[in-house]
């Protein structure tokens, strides 16, 4: 019997470059299988195209199962011939049958070895008589084998597969049945399905049903600095989750939307999605057809900073214009119920700090409840200050002995002066440190609404220009207040979601603290998902970040990550036998764990079009893609005339 070796080309969509063996003298099958068929009936027989017809495929291998290395429900072993390639992270198929079932399994290499007939070591040496140089006119005989982690079988049967059963290469169809993606009611591609070194199989998908709440929410990824490529990641499933609601609600469907914040955490890198990325390829954008995107291009964002110290209307210098400023008066912290997040776990742990901080917000607060529940704050009328400077004013005017208006009654002897003077201390340095974002004055404020967002734009707002982290953790405690009020009370929208996309989340919620800013996004994180507020979070090391946060992550992802981190309990979800893989992994290689994968799933990413940082911003689309790509306005720097001290807020 001869083989006629083929191969077939692989285009982007992921079939496979390794050859595979025609038998071109088996005789042909009675019919051929429809085409786009993406669930098959098992059968031991395998077809491919070739110019005589559809010729039988010869198998990559067969499973084994001798003692040592038996089968089961989870692992199973294959062997395949010296003229076969088997690949690590390659997707494969098994035909048996269990109780004359056909049954087809589908399943991820986990490890390839190879074994010789030789006993030790020293027998291989022997063969060449300890010369290296030495030649031997008899093959040795070994054998390649690989071990298989079960992902899903057809029909749903937990039983592994018998001895001997052929096991095929997988292709885009094998991986959409592997992972469950034809039975999701919302997928949408965040990448495509690595299959072994360099091939993939088709869009690697998630489903959004366990990301905006209906059956699970939130995404967290973990991964090293840079090589992690976290940003990359959470920006392409923010604009892919974005562009499946838009979809979603175009096509008739129940009214589904989201309005997305984007946090700064690192320079102003992110200040340039709207632009086009000079790092962008043609293979790039092979790869986004491949995810349904046959046009990408950058984001369609707005922009917010700091306000400036002084200015009425002008964000810090960013690089670019078209910045919104952002800030908030005393009236602004009242009304959105803000007091408790301005000072941090420290001030709050102290029970008399936290005493001091209630009767506070007694003298200064008027709240009342509408008909309907709707609650609303300001400050009231007899209150002792109406602005930060006002309350400086009066607080120092407390510990000083000068009894202004209203001091005796808001301390009644219940406070020491040392609370009193500490409380004065740090709220000074809060709001004068504030780099703007806290107005002495009652005017020209600007602060965050997030009511007001355009639902398919995200906002991008800076906070790393803020030189003090708990100035950094008030913004997140503002912007998710506001989302927690709005999606929990009598006006929340239906159908409505806000999408936090939020790197360095040890920041915001590091693990063993208990201030309310912490407290906060441990809500969100636990019970807000159903009520449409949705975290997409990063973070380089998950184990410093809340449990809580990291746990009620329904999509959980690792980026290349330390072996240090790989062993602690956050990342128990990984199995042993990819543990050394994620670690030395590239930058575009993830490992997705999702509610409905039996197996986490290895995905390549591409590159997204828009800039991630400003040295790659570019106004050009490249060249590749014709003169009808829309070019992106150019911006630059605006220029602010410095004021002086006395002048600022």
């Amino acid at each position: 019997m001869t083989f006629q070796e083929i191969t077939l080309r692989q285009e982007i969509s992921g079939k496979d470059l390794r050859p595979e063996v025609i038998l071109d003298d088996e005789p042909l099958p009675e019919q051929e299988e429809p085409a786009g068929t993406q669930s098959r009936p098992a059968s031991r027989v395998e077809t491919a195209s070739g110019e005589g017809g559809v010729l039988p495929v010869r198998p990559l291998g067969r499973v084994g199962a001798p003692r040592g290395a038996e089968a089961t429900s989870d692992e199973f072993s294959m062997w395949v011939p010296d003229d076969q390639i088997v690949e690590k992270t390659q997707l494969v198929r098994a035909e048996t049958e269990m109780a004359s079932t056909p049954v087809r399994i589908y399943g991820l290499v986990s490890e390839v070895s190879r074994r010789s007939r030789r006993v030790d070591i020293l027998e291989e040496s022997d063969r060449y008589d300890n010369d290296p140089g030495d030649t031997v006119p008899i093959s040795p005989g070994g054998v390649t084998y690989a071990r298989v982690r079960v992902l899903a079988s057809d029909p749903p049967l937990l039983a592994p597969p018998r001895e001997e059963s052929p096991v095929y290469a997988g292709d885009p169809a094998d991986a959409a049945a592997a992972y469950g993606m034809s039975d999701m009611a919302m997928p949408v591609a965040v990448g495509l399905v690595r299959n072994g070194g360099g091939a993939t199989a088709g869009p690697a998908k998630v489903d959004l049903d366990y990301l905006l709440g209906a059956m699970g929410g939130h995404c967290n990824i973990t991964g090293i600095a840079g090589v992690g490529t976290k940003s990359s990641l959470l920006t392409i499933l923010l604009a892919q989750t974005l562009s499946a609601l838009a979809q979603h609600t175009g096509s008739g469907a129940s009214a589904m939307q989201a309005r997305a914040v984007i946090l700064n955490v690192k320079g102003f890198d992110l200040f340039w999605l709207d632009h086009w990325s000079s790092s962008f390829t043609q293979a790039d954008a092979a790869m986004w057809k491949v995810m349904g995107q046959p046009s990408p291009r950058p984001m369609n964002v707005t922009f917010h900073g700091p306000q400036s110290p002084g200015s009425e209307h002008n964000a810090i210098p960013t690089g670019r214009d078209a910045v919104h400023p952002y800030s908030w008066s005393l009236a602004d912290i009242v009304a959105r119920d803000l007091l408790p997040y301005l000072f941090g776990d420290a001030e709050r742990s102290d029970d008399n700090f936290a005493l001091l901080l209630g009767d506070l917000e007694r003298v200064l607060v008027d709240e009342r409840t509408a008909g309907d529940g709707t609650i609303t704050r300001q400050l009231r009328a007899n209150a002792p200050a109406k602005t930060f400077r006002e309350l400086l004013t009066w607080f120092e005017g407390g510990v000083n002995g000068d009894d202004p208006p209203g001091w005796g009654s808001f301390v009644r002897g219940s406070h020491h002066t040392g609370t009193l003077r500490r409380f004065h201390r740090r709220l000074r340095r809060i709001v004068y440190e504030g780099a703007g974002i806290f107005r002495l004055e009652s005017d020209g404020s600007h602060p965050l609404d997030i009511t007001r967002l355009e639902p398919g734009k995200p906002a991008v707002i800076d906070i790393q220009s803020l030189p003090d982290a708990h100035h950094q953790r008030f913004v997140v405690a503002a912007l998710l207040n506001q989302a927690v009020e709005e999606q929990t009370g009598p006006q929340a929208i239906a159908g409505m979601h806000y999408l936090f996309v939020i790197d360095e989340l040890n920041r915001f919620a590091p693990r063993g603290h208990t201030d309310p800013i912490t407290r906060l996004v441990e809500t969100v994180a636990a019970e807000l998902r159903s009520r449409g507020v949705i975290l997409l979070g990063a973070q380089q090391q998950a184990s410093l970040v809340s449990t809580r946060v990291v746990e009620n992550a329904s999509i959980r992802i690792l980026g290349r990550t330390g072996g240090h981190e790989l062993r602690a309990e956050t990342a128990s979800f990984l199995p042993a036998s990819l543990r050394s893989f994620v670690e030395s992994m590239g930058g575009g290689d993830k490992v997705i764990d999702a509610p409905t994968f039996r197996q986490p799933l290895v995905a390549r990413l591409p590159r997204p079009p828009w800039a991630m940082r400003r040295a790659e911003a570019t106004p050009r689309p490249p060249a590749f893609l014709g003169p009808d790509a829309t070019p992106t306005a150019s911006s630059g720097p605006r220029r602010i005339q410095p004021r002086h001290l006395d002048e600022l807020r």
